[in-house]
């Protein structure tokens, strides 16, 4: 299902047929960048095969990619916590866009279609974390409105050398 046209983009969710594709993309961010949070040998396709058929037709969760030119280039996860009944109210969120698709707006969008899915399926709370170095994706939270809310020290290891994430939240 389309989410949204944006510009030569199309912004829909996901699909089995897209698998492949989105293994490649993860894979590639994952191994290009060091502000996600997740490394590359994370990333399998098998993982990624069971991934996509547990979120595609779940209510509670988004998993939608950025398509251009038959290419996916970036995606977006949202997710209620639902893995205790007093945390129901919450949604998580992350993005991913390939490096050459970045600085186009996407990441804007992107956050825009998570604050809406959130606030159409009723929650009351939005968050998201990210390393405290990647200023583009903070800048974002924050233009929405996002607050920082804290700071885990040392909490993502990256080769020999361990960061911090922040977290923003948002409530509606």
């Amino acid at each position: 299902m389309v989410l949204e046209k944006f510009g030569e983009y199309c912004i829909r969710t996901v699909d089995s047929s897209d698998v492949e594709k989105v293994y490649e993309m993860r894979k590639r961010v994952c191994t290009e960048s060091d502000t996600v949070l997740s490394s590359p040998e994370e990333i399998t396709f098998d993982k990624m095969k069971s991934w996509i058929e547990n979120w595609k037709d779940n209510p509670t969760k988004l998993f939608a990619v950025v398509e251009y030119e038959g290419e996916i280039v970036g995606q977006l996860w949202c997710w209620f916590i639902d893995n205790k009944i007093k945390l129901s109210h919450i949604v998580e969120f992350g993005l991913e866009i390939v490096s050459e698709h970045q600085n186009k707006g996407l990441g804007t969008k992107l956050c825009e279609i998570a604050v809406k899915w959130a606030k159409s399926k009723g929650a009351k709370r939005l968050q998201a974390e990210t390393l405290e170095k990647n200023i583009p994706m903070r800048k974002i939270l924050e233009n929405f409105e996002f607050e920082l809310e804290g700071k885990m020290v040392a909490y993502l290891k990256n080769g020999d050398k361990f960061e911090d994430v922040v977290i923003y939240g948002k409530i509606f």
